[in-house]
């Protein structure tokens, strides 16, 4: 009798999108019957019988997620690959209402993320990626794309789902509420860690307000573009910076500038 605790129940007794999932998350043993696996050379041939299953199924959305978890494993496995990148998934940015297609390309021994849009087809380069390795799973790629909103959704908000590719919308949603979990956390933590900086920046109007990205991070009206952006503020060492006017200091520095500009 199967341990029903064990993972060769969950595998055998997995439905076709399941056994796809499990398959993405690239187990060192994927049971294709009682105390029979397949390791990872011979995965290819077992998501081709899968792709030609769902085929037969008219499922064409989980043709489609099987072409790239093909694809994922190919560049982790050193198969053939018949593409070099894998669709991640489709949002909606909430704040420019644009569509957004995340990508994983391969260069070299990483994947990169790129975007592209319904204005702009090119590719745009993240700046992040992943090594690839024979460890690599689809949780690397869930936390990668976690990282990279959680990094930008002070500036545009958090995105919609809009079609799934190596990832779903169960997965996307469950990414965007890790974010704002970790973000109310940091929200609550950054108020209780407030300093007599960020006292003076609301008596000087300059509206401070958490970050939400750490528990000392603030966002400020930037006193050098008349608040036209931002400037970031840590109460870690209560100083402040600003990107865009090149300015940074601490609160004397920034005392010094507003009596001149008072002048």
């Amino acid at each position: 009798m199967i341990d029903q605790s064990h993972s060769m129940w969950d595998h055998i007794n997995a439905s076709l999108k399941e056994k796809i999932d499990i398959l993405a998350n690239n187990p060192y043993r994927f049971y294709i019957g009682p105390n029979v696996w397949a390791l990872r050379n011979s995965r290819q041939e077992i998501l081709e019988d899968f792709l030609k299953e769902a085929i037969t199924l008219e499922d064409f959305e989980l043709c489609q997620k099987i072409r790239e978890v093909k694809t994922f494993l190919g560049f982790i496995n050193n198969h053939q690959a018949s593409r070099d990148y894998i669709v991640i998934l489709e949002t909606e940015e909430t704040m420019w209402d644009v569509d957004v297609r995340y990508y994983l390309k391969k260069e070299g021994n990483l994947l990169k993320l790129y975007t592209t849009n319904d204005t702009n087809e090119e590719f745009h380069n993240c700046d992040t990626s992943l090594e690839i390795n024979d460890y690599l799973t689809k949780k690397d790629v869930i936390e990668l794309l976690e990282n990279y909103f959680y990094k930008w959704h002070a500036y545009g908000g958090l995105p919609r789902f809009r079609k799934e590719g190596l990832l779903d919308e169960k997965e996307f949603y469950a990414i965007i509420d890790s974010i704002k979990e970790k973000r109310m956390h940091y929200m609550k933590r950054t108020k209780e860690l407030k300093t007599p900086f960020i006292d003076y920046l609301e008596k000087v109007n300059l509206h401070p307000i958490p970050d939400g990205k750490s528990e000392y991070q603030w966002l400020a009206k930037c006193p050098y573009s008349n608040g036209n952006h931002h400037i970031m503020v840590s109460t870690k060492n209560n100083t402040y910076g600003c990107g865009w006017c090149k300015k940074k200091g601490n609160q004397r520095d920034l005392e010094n500038y507003l009596k001149t500009r008072r002048l």
